[in-house]
C-alpha cells in the first residue's frame, strides 16, 4: 500500500531468510509493474553492516521513513534496531529534499518497555513525537497518528486492543 499510493522505493525486510522467501513470493504473486519495481525484499539483521550496505545499494540517499511491525518484543534487539535505523534512515545524501525523517514503530508491548525504547531512541538521535494505543486516547498527543485513524470505521478493524503505534523523529 505505501508503495502504491505514496512511496518510490519501498524496502520490505526480514532477519529470517523463510519469511524473507515468503516474502518475495507473495510480492511477485501479487503486483505486477510497475509497482513491483518500487518494492525489493532484502534480509536485514539489524546491525550486521553487511546487510545495511546490500540495502543502501538499491538507495543511495537513505529512506525518509522507516516502518517497523512487531520487531521490538527481544530486549537485546533494541540498540540495533534503533542503530541499523538510524544508519539507513541518514545514508547517503541525507535529506535532501527537506523531507521530515520518521520511525514509526506498531507493536504490542511484551517484554521490552517504553522507557527502554525511548532510551535507546535517544541514544541515537531520534525524538518520540506521537504515541498512540488502540481505544486509549492520549491527551498528551500531538494528533498526528489520530489524523491516520480519522475514519473511525478503521478502528474496527484492528485485531487487538493492545496495538501501540509510536512516531519518531529524527533530530
Amino acid at each position: 500500500m505505501i508503495a502504491a499510493k505514496h512511496a518510490d522505493l519501498v524496502a520490505a525486510t526480514d532477519g529470517n531468510a523463510l519469511a524473507l522467501d515468503l516474502l518475495a513470493k507473495n510480492v511477485s504473486s501479487n503486483l505486477e509493474p510497475p509497482l513491483l519495481t518500487k518494492l525489493i525484499t532484502k534480509k536485514l539483521e539489524w546491525g550486521n553492516n553487511d546487510h545495511i550496505e546490500a540495502i543502501k545499494e538499491g538507495n543511495k540517499i537513505g529512506f525518509d521513513v522507516i516502518i517497523g511491525t512487531d520487531v521490538t518484543y527481544i530486549p537485546e534487539a533494541i540498540l540495533p534496531l534503533f542503530a541499523s535505523t538510524r544508519e539507513l534512515i541518514t545514508s547517503g545524501a541525507s535529506n535532501k529534499h527537506g523531507n521530515v525523517l520518521a520511525l514509526i514503530l506498531c507493536h504490542i508491548f511484551r517484554r521490552v518497555d517504553e522507557p527502554s525504547l525511548l532510551s535507546a531512541a535517544s541514544q541515537f538521535g531520534f525524538r518520540l513525537v506521537d504515541k498512540w494505543s488502540a481505544g486509549v486516547p492520549n491527551k498528551s498527543s500531538q494528533g498526528i497518528i489520530s489524523k491516520w485513524f480519522s475514519d473511525n470505521s478503521l478502528m474496527n478493524d484492528l485485531p487487538s486492543t493492545a496495538l501501540n503505534i509510536l512516531l519518531f523523529r529524527l533530530e
